[in-house]
């Protein structure tokens, strides 16, 4: 163990920031105030992977540019905590951890009087270790991660309160309830609660805490492919340059998946690819997506109807799914949706026969199996009687909660959820139906990120 003692002309803690050893390939923070971006640096220039655990209040405790900065790197994820949050601890795996006064302050790094200390990961006891462990899981089940579109919402607030802020002392109560009221999907912790995944027969709120972490963290994955998209890459001739640009980096891991790394291999080999080229990208993401765009840029024509996806089902989805703000879709209409649905055509082949009342033998092209599907589907209600339409209505234009909350109800609650209307096709059709505001997600789209050196699980898993 070391006394990390900083005075005026000693300060252990920058110095242990700024030559991090290059066996750490990891990194779990829990630091209250952030204000300067020397271990953001640290994590980006040493591609090292980075959990970051902060207070994030009406105060801005850590600041938005160096969140920004933080979580449009695919090495770093920022876990925001609204209040009662105040610890100093930096995990550094494989060598040790610190523990002590410091903020992540320019202050505290090179000013102030401060006091800590650092323990050798092979000093840690068993029963520290495990101590260590259970805070840091503590940290994960109370706390979702921020994406860019938050940091971009809170920007618009801090400008809109600006006015409120210079009267902070008269106002700072309601400016907290405000904060809290319109960023309440990002905290979980609140006054007199006390660990979310751990009261006795929460199972069901346990559940649904992983799955927002695991939705949002991929979306931003995917905001942070997009920002790769817009800034470097030079269109195809035949993407119609008017396409949204989610739908555009949608088609294009589409390609790179299938195309660039399958080569044709059967989908059972997939797993073993999609490992092998985590292992090889999982340190360096911006790279590997920077590689998959110069690909997609020298192609002539659409390895495999990208160019149709992009082009007209784009269109035909967007329009067709738009009209469940005014009434309800025929069937014709559902057909259309789901023969353009690549999770509902595949897993439209996949249901047994038995499902549809159809002879085991029974046997047809994909497109009747569809259709099969579809007028099963148009039949089914929820167990609150809710239709299809009812359900998509919902997952597609109720304003009153978070995409990601709206997805986990279509999936998994009694009133919208509905046999054989899973998760990647609710994944689509929201990305479909609303790509200004959302990305399309479904069991390839996790493939191709983790492809990519994203650490993403599959739905498989």
């Amino acid at each position: 163990m070391k006394f990390f003692f900083d005075v005026k002309t000693k300060r252990r803690l920058a110095v242990l920031l700024k030559g991090i050893p290059n066996t750490v390939t990891k990194i779990s923070a829990a630091v209250a105030f952030t204000q300067s971006d020397i271990l953001i640096e640290a994590c980006i220039n040493k591609k090292i992977n980075l959990e970051w655990w902060g207070l994030f209040n009406s105060e801005i405790s850590s600041k938005l540019d160096i969140v920004r900065k933080a979580i449009s790197s695919p090495l770093i994820k920022f876990y925001p905590f609204a209040e009662y949050f105040h610890p100093k601890v930096i995990v550094f795996h494989g060598y040790g951890i610190y523990v002590g006064s410091h903020n992540m302050t320019k202050s505290a790094m090179y000013d102030n009087v401060e006091a800590g200390v650092f323990i050798e990961e092979a000093e840690l006891s068993d029963e520290q270790q495990t101590e260590l462990d259970e805070f840091f899981d503590y940290l994960k089940r109370n706390s979702v991660p921020a994406t860019i579109e938050d940091v971009d919402r809170i920007d618009e607030y801090i400008k809109s309160t600006q006015i409120e802020k210079n009267k902070k002392e008269e106002i700072q109560t309601g400016l907290d309830d405000l904060f809290e009221e319109q960023f309440k999907h990002l905290f979980i912790l609140k006054s007199g609660v006390t660990d979310y995944g751990r009261e006795k027969g929460d199972t069901e709120n346990k559940r649904k805490l992983l799955f927002l972490q695991e939705w949002r963290e991929a979306q931003n994955d995917l905001s942070i492919v997009q920002s790769h998209v817009l800034k470097t890459c030079k269109q195809p001739a035949w993407v119609n340059p008017s396409a949204e640009l989610t739908i555009i980096t949608d088609q294009l891991l589409h390609a790179y998946y299938y195309t660039y790394l399958l080569k044709g291999n059967d989908e059972h080999k997939s797993i073993e690819i999609v490992n092998n080229e985590y292992e090889k990208n999982r340190r360096d993401p911006d790279q590997a997506i920077e590689r998959a765009i110069r690909w997609w840029e020298t192609l002539e024509s659409a390895p495999t109807s990208e160019d149709i996806h992009i082009n007209e089902w784009s269109i035909s989805n967007r329009k067709i799914l738009g009209f469940l703000k005014e009434r309800d879709l025929s069937q014709d209409e559902v057909l259309t949706i789901m023969s353009q649905n690549h999770a509902a055509r595949n897993h439209a082949r996949q249901i047994r026969n038995s499902a549809f009342n159809l002879p085991n033998d029974f046997k047809t092209d994909i497109e009747e199996r569809v259709k099969i599907y579809v007028d099963w589907l148009m039949k089914q209600r929820t167990d609150e009687k809710l239709s299809v339409n009812d359900t998509m209505r919902y997952l597609l234009f109720n304003e009153k909660q978070s995409i990601e909350e709206r997805v986990y109800e279509s999936v998994y609650s009694k009133k919208y959820r509905l046999e054989h209307f899973g998760r990647s096709i609710i994944g689509e059709l929201i990305g479909w139906g609303r790509p200004e505001i959302t990305h399309l997600r479904n069991n390839r789209v996790n493939k191709a990120l983790r492809c990519l050196g994203y650490d993403v699980r599959l739905f498989s898993e």
